[in-house]
């Protein structure tokens, strides 16, 4: 009997809301169908705010929170729609919502993401599962990165025992697996597309370089690149996590200050290098450089990017096309697989992850009435 879960993923770039059905019955992900549901330019513009902004408005984060769960449940009433699927066929919704925040270090560390899941619930009638991140942080983690647990459950359904997946989202983050030795590796490298999409949306007034065609036609500035690679983030150990408040549009202006001659085209050309040689880096400091490299994430589509990488690496990349997972839509999967492994009150031991000190469950559950 098929077991359908959905899953809703909101990623850095805020350009749309990916959301997807899928039969997670006999330890199997088999996506029955996937949707984009565009988030409005007012919307967008009004999340990107918030990101941006040193302090946080409550009114305004309440507000955006209620817009972005009816959005995110209306979603869900599209792709059930596509395939003529009632509500009451799917035993929950995995939500991971729209990050605002993510600052994982200090005292006050927190975690924010929005999408209120009582309207989600209150729409859609279906049980849903949401803030995956807090019960970590209260255990002393850093609430991220969380898809490891999917792509090491991944590997084990395809019997893939050793191997990288990297994820290109607005942050890149690296899983390293050995499955016969029972290790796994996991963190964010540092930025994915959020610098290079902020600095394409100031210039040339799009949301994203297309193919990095304009990345391309610029030069990279060495001492630009060197200035921006000893940022302390890429001198930390893991467990480390970061988001688009951190690299966001002020770290850019900060770094290309004493910079004053440089094209637009030349700083994208950097800030493209800049991805790449610290994904790069990090896959040569764990040994990963002869594994299997799965790529997935909206980074993917950024040919140039993606040929650079090959470049430095010496090999071709794969896809997680080959995992049986488009890579698009991995995480909207990863997020409605947790929502099942929540119902199960199965506990998830991410010390060596994020840092935690103990098993723990992730997410919380919202009920319909």
């Amino acid at each position: 009997m098929k077991e359908f879960y959905i899953g809703l993923m909101s990623g850095t770039s805020v350009d749309s809301i990916d959301s997807v059905l899928v039969n997670l019955s006999k330890n199997s992900c088999e996506i029955i169908n996937k949707a984009s549901t565009p988030i409005n330019q007012k919307l967008k513009k009004r999340v990107f705010e918030a990101v941006n902004r040193k302090d946080l408005i409550q009114s305004e984060i309440h507000e955006l929170d209620l817009q972005m769960g009816e959005l995110f449940g209306q979603s869900v009433l599209s792709l059930l729609r596509k395939v003529s699927i009632k509500t009451n066929k799917v035993k929950a919704i995995g939500s991971h919502g729209q990050t605002i925040k993510h600052l994982p270090y200090g005292n006050d560390r927190y975690s924010l993401q929005i999408g209120s899941p009582k309207i989600i619930t209150d729409l859609t009638k279906i049980k849903t599962v949401a803030d995956f991140r807090k019960s970590d942080i209260e255990a002393g983690g850093q609430g991220a990165p969380l898809s490891p647990l999917f792509h090491e459950y991944l590997f084990k359904i395809n019997k893939v025992s050793k191997g990288v997946i990297i994820n290109i989202g607005g942050i890149s983050n690296l899983t390293r697996l050995d499955l016969s030795e029972k290790r796994i590796s996991a963190y964010d490298s540092g930025p994915g597309n959020c610098l290079l999409d902020s600095w394409c949306r100031k210039h040339k007034k799009k949301d994203f370089d297309f193919e990095g065609s304009w990345a391309a036609s610029g030069k990279v500035n060495p001492d630009l690149l060197k200035k921006m690679m000893e940022d302390y983030f890429f001198t930390k150990n893991p467990p480390k996590s970061t988001g688009p408040d951190y690299f966001n549009p002020r770290w850019i202006k900060n770094h290309i200050k004493n910079f004053k001659d440089l094209s637009p085209e030349d700083i994208q050309a950097t800030l493209n290098e800049l991805t790449v040689k610290t994904i790069f880096s990090e896959l040569k400091k764990t040994k990963s450089l002869k594994e299997k490299i799965y790529i997935c994430g909206g980074g993917i589509h950024n040919t140039f990017l993606i040929n650079r990488l090959e470049e430095m690496i010496g090999n071709k990349t794969l896809s997680t096309t080959d995992l049986g997972i488009n890579p698009d839509y991995l995480e909207a999967c990863c997020f409605a697989w947790l929502a099942k492994e929540r119902l199960k009150e199965k506990k998830f031991n991410l010390s060596s992850i994020t840092g935690s000190s103990k098993p723990i469950l992730l997410g919380e559950i919202w009920e319909p009435f």
